[in-house]
């Protein structure tokens, strides 16, 4: 059989039609298959005129699979090549909806038929759509396919893309349910994946933290199914199960609750536990297909980690013998079976008859991984792992944290720590931690302040989201408090602190820009208190062309040149002020007559740069009190650029300014054209530019559209619409600031001041309180990184040097500073000084 290769001008849908009816008809007869051919072209082709789609493709699908069997995989690929091409013919997302499972589900119709190919054309339908659920269908037949047509192979790398694809889809809980078990069963259906297919489940578990008992009821029989998997799986040590209300609920069922006593053994006791249970309830195992010999190996080992626990790094043979219940000969066997299975590190002293541990070599289980840091930081080693931690083991860390820091201070135990623990540990440590750590031993200082460890504790960070911060900014203070934890704010102290405003004006990586004129800028990391004072770059306009409503800035990261960067505009509040014509060099940008001043700031160069922008005329910068209605002139950083709002008046409509940081280019955004007219405001959420509009004529009763631009060169989508809360009487501004862990909500900031969680399902909202939290503030959301370093920075290093080399443009620098902003007396009472100290001794500052 030949591929179809449509050569004429007839319409590909149209020549798959006709190809498949012609197979399928021709065991009737060259005149029956003429005329149902025809009729099956002619409803085709009727299809195709009126835009009918879903007609088509339900027709074509059917056509093809019929045919499926008697033909090559080429033509089976092309067929439904041209099939999966019709959804880009439809514009309504429930069409599409509607059209994807329709063929979807003929693709799995017959898996035991070429399973790969139809396994393939499902990933290339995947890859045509744009609509999210649409995606999560196929991805959801994808793995029905995989299963049944025994192609697991195939699907089983695209696990590990799981969170991105529910970033992506934005599914609700129900369906993340649905998808985590899909994964789980295709992950059985390999063995040595036993492990992936227990994390999946766990993650099924964890969903119903918050269920009522009828709705925990229906995930009892996983439950079940996943303490039976931990129990049997021999290189498994540790899961959070007994922690889940979903595995919780097990103890309380008489079908199930010898279930859940199995596996507190497993997980809190020893092995004399165990052989209890197994004498009381002797033909349990069997049920469940567990075998006697597997789990006693396993207690055995468990045992032999929490003996290690009590006692004060060494154990005696004698302890293990009785422990474990084995004989004298099978002691240091258990012990190597135990360092094999990389549960503890240790060395056997045969002579003395001790083993001696070392290092914990996992984590801990029952959700205590918080605690095994805890004591890795303040012992600065441990001795093994223990699967339950209460009272009875706070206790007994007291006694050993006693012992452990004189070993410390006398045999630098700290220095046998292996360095990569050491450093998976960290990694997942907030900064303001690490920067305490830092100061304990050399070489967690160098391993803190390498580049490659800051690089990689952000990225790790961007991606679980762990130790998220809220930093609120109010009148005169600057606090942050932790988005898990709302329940203790923090002051934020840094040496822009001054009675006079100092404003945020922006936040990415940890990082925060501030100033509080319009010359006095500088980076500031929260987390680690480390200041980088921009160098003083002069406004050219003159002081009474300059205040603060007409300076607008930006800060953002260049992911092309792996650099922080600022971006200060300023617009000269009078037309074509004297001195200057209106074209003069260096001002292109006229934005109506009114000249602006565009400079860059880079980090890695440390250093400004004028730039000559070239916009495009037609979009006037008319609007001059944009800062003061518009709350903020920060940018808003999505996609390597800044964004900024040019509201529109009567002349002129809104537009959206775009600045890129890598190209260093001007240009202009559009936004959706009905939009135009209304009070438009950005903001960012995953990544994304947002753009939130409301009816400044009906504030009051009205509601805030929110849409977004997922890619660049794509269009605005609707995203949500927000009605306003019964709590607040008018909506002046809202802006989302970032999703829930579970993605079913958005933290959303109203008129500076309020903080409420809107629920995208309900439509619901609920007020995140902050201990001690008084409006209003601006927020930002604030990563916890080591961006900027731990070392601090010099306040004023390079102008001392420029002062010291008699440098006149520090002149300029400092007499625009003085006589044209509105800064901080202290840092201009500061700088004259210094200014003063110089030009007495210094002739060449004459003037």
């Amino acid at each position: 059989m030949t591929t179809v290769v449509p050569t004429s001008e007839e319409d590909p849908s149209l020549a798959i039609v006709r190809f498949t009816s012609q197979l399928a008809w021709v065991d009737a007869g060259p005149e029956a298959a003429e005329l149902q051919v025809t009729r099956l072209c002619r409803e085709a082709e009727e299809s195709i005129v009126a835009g009918r789609w879903l007609d088509l493709a339900t027709l074509m699908v059917t056509s093809a699979d019929l045919v499926s069997s008697r033909i090559s995989e080429k033509d089976l690929e092309c067929t439904y090549t041209v099939i999966c091409s019709l959804v880009k013919n439809v514009n309504s997302p429930e069409e599409v909806l509607e059209m994807v499972k329709v063929i979807a589900s003929k693709v799995v119709q017959q898996p035991n038929d070429k399973a790969s190919l139809r396994l393939e054309i499902l990933f290339n339908l995947y890859n045509l759509l744009d609509h999210p659920n649409a995606r999560f269908q196929v991805y959801m037949k994808a793995l029905e396919l995989a299963v049944s047509g025994k192609v697991t192979e195939s699907i089983v790398p695209s696990f590990k893309k799981v969170d991105s694809f529910l970033k992506e889809w934005n599914i609700d809980i129900k369906d993340q349910r649905e998808l985590f078990l899909a994964i789980a069963n295709v992950l059985r259906e390999n063995k040595s994946l036993a492990k992936e297919s227990l994390q999946f489940v766990t993650r099924y578990l964890a969903t119903f933290s918050n269920e009522d008992a009828q709705v925990l009821s229906e995930a009892k029989d996983e439950a079940v199914r996943a303490a039976i998997d931990f129990i049997k799986a021999p290189s498994i040590f540790q899961c959070d199960l007994l922690d889940m209300p979903a595995v919780a609920q097990l103890e309380k069922d008489p079908n199930s609750a010898l279930v859940y006593q199995l596996l507190k053994i497993f997980i809190t006791q020893r092995l004399d536990a165990y052989m209890e249970f197994q004498n009381a309830n002797s033909g349990f195992l069997q049920t469940y297909g567990l075998v006697e010999e597997d789990c006693v190996a396993k207690m055995r080992l468990l045992s032999l980690v929490d003996l290690a626990s009590d006692e004060s790094g060494k154990i005696p043979y004698a302890s293990i013998k009785n422990i474990l219940q084995v004989n004298d000969e099978e002691v240091e066997l258990w012990v190597v079976k135990a360092i094999s299975a990389k549960l503890v590190d240790c060395k056997m002293d045969q002579m003395n008859q001790f083993v001696i541990v070392r290092q914990v070599l996992y984590a801990l289980s029952f959700g205590l991984y918080k605690v095994a840091r805890i004591l890795i930081l303040l012992s600065h080693f441990s001795r093994c792992v223990e699967s339950e931690f209460g009272q009875t083991q706070w206790q007994s860390l007291r006694t050993k944290l006693a012992a452990w820091r004189d070993n410390v201070a006398t045999q630098g135990i700290m220095a046998s720590v292996p360095m990569d623990i050491v450093n998976d540990v960290f990694l997942r440590l907030p900064a303001s931690t690490l920067v305490r750590c830092r100061v304990l031993s050399k070489p967690w200082f160098s391993l803190i302040d390498s580049s490659d460890f800051l690089a990689s504790h952000l990225k790790r960070t961007l991606e679980t989201e762990e130790h998220l911060m809220i930093l609120l900014q109010s009148h005169r203070l600057l606090r942050t408090v932790y988005l898990d934890g709302p329940d203790k704010l923090s002051d934020v102290d840094h040496p822009l602190q001054t009675g006079n405003l100092t404003k945020v004006f922006g936040s990415v990586n940890g990082v925060i820009g501030l100033t509080n004129s319009p010359v006095v800028l500088a980076l500031f990391n929260p987390s680690t208190r480390t200041i980088h004072r921009l160098p003083i770059e002069p406004i050219d306009f003159s002081e009474r062309s300059i205040t603060r409503e007409y300076v607008f800035y930006g800060l953002g990261y260049d992911s092309v040149s792996d650099d922080y960067k600022v971006v200060r505009m300023v617009q000269s509040k009078h037309k074509g002020y004297e001195g200057y014509p209106l074209q003069m060099e260096g001002y292109p940008l006229q934005m109506e007559g009114y000249p602006v001043e565009t400079k860059v700031f880079s980090l890695k160069s440390n250093s400004w740069k004028r730039i000559h922008l070239r916009f495009e005329p037609q979009i006037p910068f008319m609007f001059l009190y944009y800062h003061v209605l518009y709350r903020r002139g920060n940018g808003v950083l999505a996609s390597n650029s800044l964004h900024w709002v040019l509201p529109g008046n009567p002349l002129a409509l809104s537009k959206i300014i775009r600045f890129d940081l890598a190209t260093d280019d001007l240009s202009v955004l559009s936004g959706p054209l009905e939009l135009c007219h209304e009070v438009m405001n950005l903001g960012v959420l995953d990544g994304c530019l947002c753009l939130i509009c409301h009816d400044y004529h009906n504030i009051r009763n009205g509601h805030v559209d929110v849409w977004i631009l997922r890619e660049y060169g794509g269009s605005w989508s609707k995203f949500i619409t927000v009605p306003k809360p019964e709590t607040v009487v008018s909506f002046k501004f809202v802006r989302p600031l970032i999703y829930s862990k579970d993605r079913s909500k958005i933290l959303l900031e109203i008129n500076s001041g309020t903080l409420m969680w809107f629920d995208l399902v309900d439509k619901s909202f609920e007020t995140l309180q902050i201990k001690g939290y008084k409006g209003p503030s601006n927020a930002e959301i604030l990563v916890s990184s080591l961006v900027l370093g731990c070392k601090g920075v010099s306040g004023r290093a390079p102008e001392k040097r420029m002062l010291q080399k008699g440098n006149k443009s520090w002149y300029a620098h400092l007499c625009s500073l003085v006589l044209g902003c509105r800064g901080d007396p202290r840092e201009k009472e500061i700088m004259v000084k210094e200014l003063l100290d110089h030009t007495e001794t210094d002739s060449s500052f004459r003037v």
